[in-house]
């Protein structure tokens, strides 16, 4: 029987792909992202799907389901975007960024409310989602899930374990209608290759074969076959290879790594060739810049500026020049066959931001299978238990380096820069935080720069706020749809309206806010609003409930809820876009007024 899925926040289409090798009769019927040029990628993967480019706030399930002709959901596939929660930026759980994880949860619903419930949900997304305060996130997904009847589990899986040639660690989430054991494929391969483990595939079997581009076999590959099962896998085609070039250098920074050897970093580049930054940075920060892959261990992780070597362990094994594109590919599990169009950068950029299809292949087969696999770490019995949870990523130790200043110093990627004069010793340099020279620290507090980073700083708020409250027809539904315009966010749009709205409100109402984000953004833009000086802001403070926000003064509240609803209407003028919707589920009573008794005169 054909199985059918759709791919939100989809890139160029990594789930997809490999979920379409483990199930070769794969209808992807619906995609949407925001990047047109993954969206024309996309579309040249799975020509007979409806693919969007656009903003996920504006977009309806009912809509979807319409468009697409979709008569049920198999595979909901989900990538929301990783930089508010990754281990490389500051983590900020209002960050607007997260709300896609919002708008993930309203689009399930949306399909559920059509009759197109998924059977199966895989999202993926960085291992930073379950470090700190982002556990929040994870926990709330699970609880949303289960709330609708999922069951639901979740890890942070090494794909080189399964045979990626490449060190690469993601959150993975998976939901089923069925109670499925709780497990993820057992793994194949480990760091050395012993007893039921196979070596990790290094970075020679993965590309080696592949001509450099600036000669005259650009776009084939040499004929040796392939020693792995992951080789047989992305050479999948005898025909040219696409998106074989890789980005220019600039002379400086190709005389840097021509002396760069295979697993050494910018430590191996004499100090005249180097920016002045590298005096000023600690010996265990940027082990990877100007880095150079060694053929023989997987590579780092790839990302989305691997195209640049200055950015990370992105050179050539061999040649002085940074990875092509499909060399990149390759090393993220794409077949050769799978073509990306669009400018160089954004060939580079769908590339790191992808899901691999070959490690996506073999989840999708053991959901299939429901054979043994390895258990799963994160689970809700695991999330109630209030325990803190096991380390999830192990610690790579047998990187190779040629270089010969790797093998002392101050631990891994740490060693002695060249042409620096004598080493220092080792505790003088951990005295003073790794740095060559005294130096205070410069940090601001990380959550107070990621908040200032915060796109509804820079949004008109006020204006809105005080339109809606001069325009505002009090009798009327409070349902306000989700509309993007003039670079305001769409839901920080319609919580602006909806604090306007409920301006002035003396009498009391508890309103349910299921969804965290939601909850967050509404204290957020009302705190925004007061140091703006905006007059009559209704009273906000919270109860014992952490999902219920209370409004307004005194007394017995009127009970609300406030969530996500579709179109409100299909009559002509109508906005065809989903709604927040404040849903009042109980009237306050009216106050008991003592009975007068009539006396005689």
């Amino acid at each position: 029987m054909t199985q059918t899925a759709i791919d939100l926040y989809s890139g160029c289409g990594g789930m997809s792909a490999g979920a379409a090798v483990a199930i070769p009769d794969l209808q992807v019927k619906w995609a949407l992202d925001i990047d047109r040029h993954a969206v024309a990628t996309f579309r040249k993967a799975h020509p007979d799907a409806i693919v969007d480019c656009d903003d996920v706030s504006l977009v309806s399930a009912s809509d979807v389901v319409s468009r697409a002709g979709i008569d049920g959901i198999d595979w909901f596939f989900a990538g929301p975007t990783c930089q508010a929660v990754s281990t490389m930026g500051v983590f900020h759980l209002e960050d607007p960024r997260n709300a896609l994880f919002v708008h993930f949860i309203r689009l399930l619903d949306g399909f559920t409310d059509a009759g197109k419930k998924p059977r199966r949900i895989v999202m993926e997304n960085v291992p930073g989602v379950v470090y700190g305060r982002n556990l929040v996130i994870v926990k709330e997904l699970f609880r949303l899930l289960e709330e609708r009847g999922y069951h639901v589990f979740a890890d942070v899986v090494n794909m080189a374990d399964y045979g990626l040639p490449q060190l690469r660690n993601r959150f993975i989430l998976v939901a089923t209608l069925e109670n499925v054991p709780a497990t993820f494929p057992k793994r194949t391969h480990a760091p050395v290759g012993e007893g039921d483990y196979e070596e990790f595939v290094s970075v020679s079997e993965a590309i080696g074969d592949l001509f450099d581009p600036s000669s005259a076999e650009a776009g084939s590959a040499q004929a040796d076959a392939f020693r792995s099962e992951f080789g047989r896998f992305v050479r999948n085609t005898p025909g040219r290879i696409p998106n074989q070039h890789a980005n220019e250098l600039s002379e400086i920074n190709r005389k840097r790594i021509s002396h760069v050897p295979q697993g050494g970093s910018w430590k191996d580049v004499p100090p005249e060739l180097l920016p002045d930054r590298f005096r000023r940075v600690r010996l265990t920060d940027y082990a990877t810049l100007y880095g150079r892959l060694h053929e023989r261990s997987p590579s780092y992780t790839i990302t989305a500026g691997f195209g640049n070597v200055t950015s990370g362990c992105f050179a050539h094994p061999i040649h002085d020049r940074a990875l092509t594109v499909r060399e990149g590919a390759r090393l993220q599990g794409f077949q050769d066959s799978f073509e990306f169009t669009g400018p160089r950068n954004a060939q580079y950029r769908q590339v790191g931001n992808a899901v691999p299809p070959y490690f996506m292949a073999q989840l999708v087969r053991h959901l299939l299978d429901g054979g043994d696999g390895e258990p799963a770490r994160i689970t809700g019995e695991v999330l109630a238990s209030g325990k803190k949870l096991p380390s999830m990523v192990r610690r790579f130790m047998e990187k190779r380096n040629d270089s010969t200043r790797a093998k002392s110093g101050y631990g891994a990627g740490t060693y002695w820069p060249a042409g620096w004069g004598e080493p220092i010793a080792a505790d003088a340099i951990t005295a003073n935080g790794y740095r060559l020279t005294e130096m205070p620290f410069r940090y601001r507090r990380r959550d107070e720069w990621r908040v200032s980073r915060d796109k509804f700083l820079n949004q008109d708020i006020g204006r809105i706020y005080s339109e809606t409250r001069d325009s505002f027809d009090p009798e009327r539904e409070i349902a306000l749809p989700l509309v993007k315009k003039d670079g305001v966010d769409a839901i920080d749009r319609s919580v602006a309206q909806l604090l306007a709205i409920l301006s002035d409100r003396t009498a009391p109402m508890e309103i349910e806010v299921p969804v965290r984000y939601l909850r967050s953004r509404i204290q957020l833009i009302r705190g925004k609003l007061f140091e703006l000086g905006i007059r009559g802001l209704v009273d906000l403070t919270g109860t014992d409930d952490e999902a219920v926000l209370r409004v307004g003064g005194q007394g017995i509240p009127a009970l609300a809820k406030l969530d996500f609803a579709e179109p409100m209407s299909s009559s002509e003028g109508a906005v065809r876009a989903p709604h927040l919707v404040l849903d009042i589920l109980r009237i306050a009573p009216r106050p008991k007024r003592e009975k007068r008794v009539a006396t005689s005169a």
